[in-house]
C-alpha cells in the first residue's frame, strides 16, 4: 500500500506490514552488499518482521480509531459527544412517543375529549391527550403524547391503552391507531442526529433568529425530529414558515414523514420561546405526497445462466419489460383457483417449478420472493399464477392489489431496504411558485446542496454505490419525479413517500 504524505497510514492487515518491513530489509541488505537476504518464511528475519507488524498492526489501528473520533463525520458515541459539547450544543433530552388512539364512545351521540386526560401503556408507562377534541363519535381518533419518556412509550397499531378516569359515555379501553402509532419516543439521541446538529452549527452559523437557528432550536426540542426546513419571508418580511419531519418506522410499517401534531406543538413552544414576538413564525409538519416508481439494473446473470451468483435469481428473470408495460408490472388478488394474477406484455411465460419473482408489499415496503408452481392462464397480459406460498404482508394482509410484481434478485431484499432507506431521506420541496415571493422563500437549506427532493440520478447513484454487483441502474418508471408544490403558501411542503416500487433487467 503506497503511503501519503500528510495522511495516516492504516495497513489492511499484519501481512501487509511484515512485506513492507522485509522489502526494506531486502534492499537496505543488498544495498551493503548482500546479494541474497534471508528474508523467506522460517528465516530470523520474517519471524521477526511478523513479531513487530503484529504489534504494530494494534497501534495503527489506535491511531485510526483517533483520527476517527476527531472527525465529525466518522465520529460515534462519546467521542461524537465530545465535539457537540466543545460546540456548546446541548444534550437532547429522551423524547415522548405521539400519535393517536382510537376512542369507543358508548351511544350514538359525539363526546368531548379533554386536554390532559391520561392513560396507561401496558407497560405502566403514561399518556395524555394533547388538545382538546369536540364531537367525537365512536371510532374518533385523538392526538397524544406520553407524559414518560423513552422508547419504552412506543407502542405499536391495535395496542390498548387504558384511560386512568374516562370522561362519561367513553370506554375504558381504547386501540392505538393503525394510521399513527405511538411512535418517536427515544431514550437518547441517535449519532446522526447529534452529527445533524453539529454540521448545521458549522455550516450554518445559527445566530440571532435566522435559518440556522431555527433549525438548531427545532433539533434541540425533540431527539426523535429528524430534521427542520425554513422557508425565509415566505408570508412576507418578518415571517417565516419552519416545516419538520420525521425518520420512518419501518418496525411500526410507519413509512410517513409527518409528524404528528403533539410533537409538533413541542417544538414550536421551543420555537416560539426564543423568538421575537413581532416575528410571524408558521411551525407546521411536512406533507407527504406518494409516488410509485421503479428502476432498472444491470446485474450478474444467474449461476445457472453463467452468472457469479450475486444478480438475477433465475436464467431468464421474469416478466421482463415491454414498452406495453409502461415501465412496471402490477399484481391483481388472488383468485379461487390461483395465487396471483400479474398484468406483464411479455410474450415469454415464467417456468413452473424455476421462476422466481419478488412482490413488493407497500405496506411493509420491502420484496418477498416466491417461487412459481403453476400457470393457470397464460397471458400476455394477464397471467394467473400459482405460487409455493401466499403473498401475505407482515401483519396478515393479503391486499395485493397494484403492488409491483418484479423479476427475482439474490439480493433483492437488500436492494429494497437501500431504497427505503433513500426515501427517508428526501426533503420536502419547495412551498411556492409565486415569483413575487422567490428566490428570498426558497427552501434553507436549498434543494441542490442538501436533503434532495427529487428522484433524480443521485439516487440511483446511492443504489449502485450501496452495492457493488450492480453495474448500471436507470429510471423505469416515476409518477412523480419531484413534489408538487402547493397553490397556497398556508399549505404544508409535500415530500416524496414511496408506495409500490420494482426492479427489472436492464
Amino acid at each position: 500500500m503506497a503511503i501519503e504524505v500528510g495522511k495516516i497510514y492504516v495497513p489492511a492487515n499484519a501481512e501487509e506490514i511484515r512485506d513492507d518491513f522485509l522489502t526494506d530489509i531486502r534492499l537496505e541488505a543488498i544495498k551493503q552488499g548482500v546479494p541474497n537476504p534471508p528474508v523467506l518464511p522460517g528465516s530470523d528475519w520474517h519471524v521477526l518482521a511478523t513479531a513487530v507488524a503484529n504489534m504494530s498492526l494494534i497501534q495503527y489501528s489506535n491511531l485510526r480509531i483517533s483520527e476517527d473520533n476527531g472527525n465529525v463525520l466518522t465520529a460515534t458515541g462519546s467521542a461524537l459527544d465530545s465535539i457537540r459539547e466543545a460546540y456548546g450544543l446541548p444534550e437532547v433530552p429522551a423524547s415522548p412517543a405521539t400519535g393517536n388512539i382510537v376512542v369507543s364512545v358508548v351511544g350514538v351521540l359525539p363526546i368531548t375529549m379533554p386536554d390532559g386526560t391520561e392513560f396507561v401503556l401496558p407497560n405502566g408507562f403514561r399518556g395524555k391527550v394533547s388538545g382538546t377534541f369536540l364531537n367525537v363519535f365512536d371510532g374518533g381518533e385523538v392526538n397524544v403524547v406520553t407524559i414518560d419518556k423513552g422508547d419504552d412509550a412506543n407502542l405499536a397499531a391495535g395496542e390498548a391503552v387504558q384511560f386512568v378516569s374516562p370522561p362519561v359515555n367513553v370506554e375504558t379501553e381504547a386501540a392505538v391507531s393503525v394510521n399513527a402509532p405511538l411512535a418517536g419516543g427515544a431514550d437518547e439521541e441517535t449519532d446522526e442526529r447529534k452529527r445533524a446538529r453539529i454540521l448545521n452549527r458549522l455550516q450554518n452559523v445559527p445566530a440571532g433568529g435566522n435559518w440556522g437557528d431555527l433549525v438548531e432550536t427545532s433539533l434541540n426540542a425533540l431527539a426523535s425530529l429528524q430534521y427542520a426546513f425554513v422557508y425565509p419571508a415566505l408570508g412576507g418580511p418578518a415571517s417565516v414558515k419552519v416545516a419538520l419531519s420525521k425518520n420512518q418506522s419501518p418496525s411500526n410499517q410507519d413509512f410517513s414523514r409527518e409528524l404528528n401534531a403533539a410533537a409538533i406543538n413541542i417544538v414550536r413552544a421551543q420555537i416560539y420561546a426564543k423568538m421575537p414576538s413581532p416575528m410571524e413564525v408558521v411551525v407546521q409538519s411536512v406533507a407527504d405526497e406518494s409516488v410509485d416508481a421503479s428502476v432498472l439494473l444491470e446485474i450478474p446473470d444467474a449461476a445457472t445462466a453463467g452468472g457469479n451468483g450475486q444478480g438475477w435469481m433465475d436464467a431468464v428473470p421474469w416478466p421482463q419489460l415491454v414498452p406495453a408495460d409502461g415501465g412496471f408490472c402490477q399484481a391483481i388478488a388472488p383468485g379461487a383457483s390461483y395465487d396471483l394474477e400479474v398484468v406483464a406484455n411479455t410474450v415469454v411465460a415464467p417456468i413452473p417449478g424455476q421462476t422466481h419473482i419478488a412482490w413488493w408489499s407497500d405496506l411493509d415496503q420491502k420484496f418477498y420472493t416466491r417461487l412459481v408452481t403453476g400457470i393457470v392462464v397464460a397471458g400476455p397480459p394477464n397471467w394467473l399464477l400459482t405460487l409455493d406460498a401466499p403473498l401475505i404482508s407482515s401483519n396478515g394482509s393479503p391486499n395485493i392489489l397494484n403492488n409491483y410484481i418484479s423479476p427475482a434478485a439474490v439480493n433483492m431484499a437488500a436492494y429494497g431496504e437501500t431504497w427505503q432507506g433513500i426515501a427517508n431521506g428526501l426533503g420536502p420541496g419547495e412551498n411556492t411558485t409565486d415569483v413575487n415571493r422567490l428566490p428570498r422563500s426558497l427552501r434553507h437549506p436549498f434543494e441542490q446542496t442538501s436533503w434532495l427532493s427529487s428522484l433524480t440520478i443521485q439516487q440511483l447513484t446511492v443504489l449502485t454505490q450501496a452495492h457493488s454487483e450492480i453495474i448500471d441502474a436507470s429510471w423505469s418508471f416515476r409518477s412523480l419525479s419531484e413534489p408538487t408544490v402547493p397553490v397556497l403558501v398556508s399549505d404544508a411542503p409535500r415530500v416524496l413517500v414511496p408506495d409500490n416500487f420494482g426492479i427489472y433487467k436492464l
